[in-house]
């Protein structure tokens, strides 16, 4: 069910994302709603496997993540099932690997293998699907020769680049764009428009390539919308922090009123090895500029498969990052007062219960040997709440 609001900025719609044969409470996405946390997991053969995918989903479930997009290239279909099967999540994958091996190695006609893929795992109960549809063949070849740093950075997008060049032919997904949309439609599986040639570095943020994108994302939703399709857009990446607020007005401007995305995104290369923290940062301010979802990065996003630790590390910043922004866009204090009367009074327990993460504050506290009305470390004998209680009350507490 999709469901319009008008605010007035700009007219909005929500929806719930949730496949019509997945038996999950689902999540509501769009700008009047909380912002929705991702996290990508799958199998990349020799690094990682299904076992370790799943205990890093059952990891993410447990933190209180949202949504789940597996990112498994080689076929293998055991995670897909176990995590619909048994986790309350909303699940979704890239179906562009599949599509791509099918037609690319198995020499299957591009209509056959995108219908195919889809309607089988609108059948599994996938609750989204994110497609490369908006790069078309005229753009893979202007990017072949453009002067962008990294000409593509999606692996989906390359795929399809390669689709369209090897056979000179349009876009797969565009080019049986209405029979994808039937799919969706009848299933309830939602669609997640992928930046198929979004930037890959802050320096190529903007370019006039990702603005092309855009605006064929923009047709698609249009398109998508008029049959009753849940459809969102993947919008921002790589990107510098001063022009997250001006892709975000792209989004709400452009895009008809569908909720917008970002992975991360990242507002600086430099960051090898805390890209998670580079991504919260960035997070911060997407999500203050109505970003109604945004996906996790993790501090080998460029360099190496995250381990469930990494992954875990990396959605407590980004909880963070959505809390801050929430507090910029709705000007709730509530929380942060009371922890902050209860660090006023040195009240240990009251505040491990109202920090973000409760567990880590609680054995943090613990591991310390703290009591209610003790010093902190930090300042010990000198606190300055312990010697303001003194001064201004005229006795210990």
């Amino acid at each position: 069910m999709m469901r319009e609001e008008f605010t007035p900025a700009a007219r909005s719609i929500s929806y719930l994302m949730k496949n019509n044969e997945h038996d999950i409470t689902g999540v509501l996405i769009g700008r009047p709603h909380p912002t929705v946390l991702g996290v990508i997991i799958g199998v990349t053969p020799g690094e990682t496997d299904s076992e370790l995918e799943y205990a890093k989903a059952v990891r993410a479930h447990s933190l209180g993540v949202q949504t789940l997009t597996d990112v498994t290239t080689n076929g293998d279909t055991r995670l897909r099932e176990r995590v619909l099967a048994s986790l309350d999540i909303v699940f979704g994958t890239v179906p562009t690997y599949e599509i791509h091996r099918r037609i690319e190695r198995d020499g299957e006609d591009a209509r056959s293998a995108v219908m195919g893929v889809l309607e089988g795992q609108a059948r599994q109960g996938v609750d989204f699907v994110t497609i490369h549809a908006s790069g078309t063949l005229e753009m893979a070849q202007r990017i072949r020769d453009s002067g962008r740093v990294i000409p593509v950075t999606s692996r989906g997008g390359a795929m399809m680049a390669e689709i369209s060049l090897s056979s000179g032919m349009q876009n797969p997904y565009m080019e049986h764009f209405d029979d994808v949309l039937e799919v969706c439609r009848d299933s309830g599986m939602a669609l997640s428009l992928a930046g198929t040639y979004r930037p890959g570095s802050v320096a190529d943020a903007l370019d006039a390539a990702h603005l092309e994108e855009i605006d064929h994302q923009a047709e698609l939703v249009r398109r998508a919308q008029e049959r009753g399709v849940k459809v969102s857009v993947e919008l921002v990446n790589h990107v510098p922090l001063h022009l997250i607020p001006v892709y975000c007005e792209l989004g709400r401007t452009k895009l008809h009123g569908a909720p917008f995305g970002a992975l991360g995104p990242t507002p600086t290369d430099i960051g090898i090895g805390y890209d998670d923290v580079v991504g919260a940062i960035g997070a911060t301010t997407a999500a203050q500029h109505d970003t109604s979802w945004i996906t996790c990065v993790t501090a080998g996003e460029h360099c190496h498969m995250p381990t469930k630790g990494d992954m875990t590390q990396a959605v407590k910043y980004f909880q963070l990052a959505l809390h801050v922004a929430a507090l910029g866009r709705h000007g709730d204090l509530g929380r942060d007062a009371k922890l902050s009367e209860a660090r006023n009074r040195n009240d240990w327990a009251t505040m491990a219960h109202l920090a973000l993460h409760r567990d880590d504050a609680t054995d943090l506290f613990g591991r310390l040997g703290y009591h209610e009305g003790q010093a902190c470390s930090m300042c010990s004998g000198a606190c300055p709440l312990v010697r303001s209680r003194v001064s201004l009350n005229g006795r210990m507490e």
